[in-house]
């Protein structure tokens, strides 16, 4: 039976930030890659280190956005322009249509 590992890089016991990170039979999924509205500083993003030190990129799989909440997926500028993944993000059209843009 395969392994399901659930790392939460963010959200874990506060609203806001919601990012976690899913692997199984090798993949890893991150599920959105929100923002905490509470922080002007680091602490506002999800801190991508606490899962690799190296590319972003060579590491997740994907990335599934839920919906266009800014605590869901406020951090995706970040990711892709200030941390640099550029693999695939998916998310509904509705949630597109709302204003991520990536």
């Amino acid at each position: 039976m395969p392994t399901i590992e659930v790392t939460p890089l963010g959200a874990g016991q506060d609203v806001g930030k919601s990012c976690i990170l899913v692997s199984l039979n090798g993949k890893n999924i991150m599920l959105d890659c929100g923002m905490h509205m509470g922080f002007d500083d680091d602490r506002r993003f999800p801190d991508f280190r606490y899962i690799t030190d190296s590319h972003l990129n060579g590491y997740i799989d994907c990335v599934l956005i839920s919906h266009f909440h800014l605590d869901h997926c406020g951090s995706l500028p970040f990711m892709s322009e200030i941390v640099g993944y550029d693999g695939p993000i998916y998310m509904t059209h509705p949630t597109k249509a709302s204003g991520v843009q990536i």
